[in-house]
């Protein structure tokens, strides 16, 4: 009777778990930020069902950088450190649904339609470049980008093979591929990705194990990809010196290398 009781609790707290993870999932993949007050121009998408908002820097250069952030970044925030550190590109900054300015609820199939309508927007000023660059939650974003438009750069941070084999990892006694909605496959794009990559890892990272990088850094075509490896964790990694000279010196290379 003992046994058959204590059976009966853990199948309650699995079945409890499961459903939790089922319907509170998305609130953990997305953490919307609030809008700031900022002094960057904006490009406002307007679609039937949403308003997007994506902050533009430098405005009117020929080159440009359009950035997908992780999953609780405030991109106001970010800017400034792509406002000084490329003076020559024009930066195009997303704010996910829900984040910032932009209106209604992130989901993977969402933010893909959202970055293909920006691709659009942009494409249609004619730049001599494009560099895209994910981070965390964003390389997903930017690696399917990447798989659908030609592209000329693309910089990945902190990325992953897809969230579902991270989540799978982290709890391994639940189906997780039944149970997720998002999955963010993006290791099953990477033969598609014909853009020069680089892969910028962090090597205290807590949050994506260094294992999911690295399968996603192993399916890429290694002819077009480098790595940097910088001691830092997964979100303080933008704080070493380190972090935007790579990024710089890997789009400074591309032009005349």
């Amino acid at each position: 009777m003992k046994l058959f009781k204590l059976l009966r609790l853990v199948l309650s707290i699995y079945l409890l778990t499961g459903l939790g993870l089922y319907f509170l999932q998305r609130s953990v993949i997305y953490q919307p930020t609030a809008p700031v007050n900022h002094r960057y121009e904006t490009l406002t998408l307007k679609l039937p069902e949403a308003s997007i908002q994506s902050l533009v820097i430098h405005p009117n250069q020929t080159d440009v950088i359009i950035y997908f952030g992780g999953n609780a970044e405030q991109v106001a925030y970010t800017a400034a450190d792509f406002e000084q550190a490329f003076p020559n590109h024009t930066t195009y900054l997303l704010q996910y649904r829900g984040y910032g300015e932009s209106t209604r609820q992130a989901s993977e199939s969402v933010l893909y339609q959202d970055a293909i309508n920006l691709y659009a927007a942009i494409m249609r000023t004619e730049p001599k470049t494009v560099t895209v660059i994910g981070r965390s939650l964003g390389s997903g974003v930017a690696t399917y980008l990447a798989s659908q438009r030609p592209i000329d750069q693309l910089v990945l941070v902190t990325p992953f093979d897809s969230i579902a084999a991270v989540v799978q990892n982290l709890l391994p006694v639940f189906p997780i591929q039944w149970l997720l909605h998002d999955h963010f496959d993006s290791i099953s794009r990477a033969d598609q990705i014909k853009a020069e990559t680089l892969i910028i890892t962090a090597t205290q990272d807590r949050v994506i194990p260094a294992q999911h990088s690295t399968r996603l850094i192993r399916a890429l075509n290694a002819e077009n990809t480098a790595v940097v490896n910088i001691e830092a964790g997964h979100n303080d990694l933008d704080l070493e010196p380190e972090y935007l000279n790579s990024i710089q010196s890997f789009i400074s290379c591309y032009q005349i290398c």
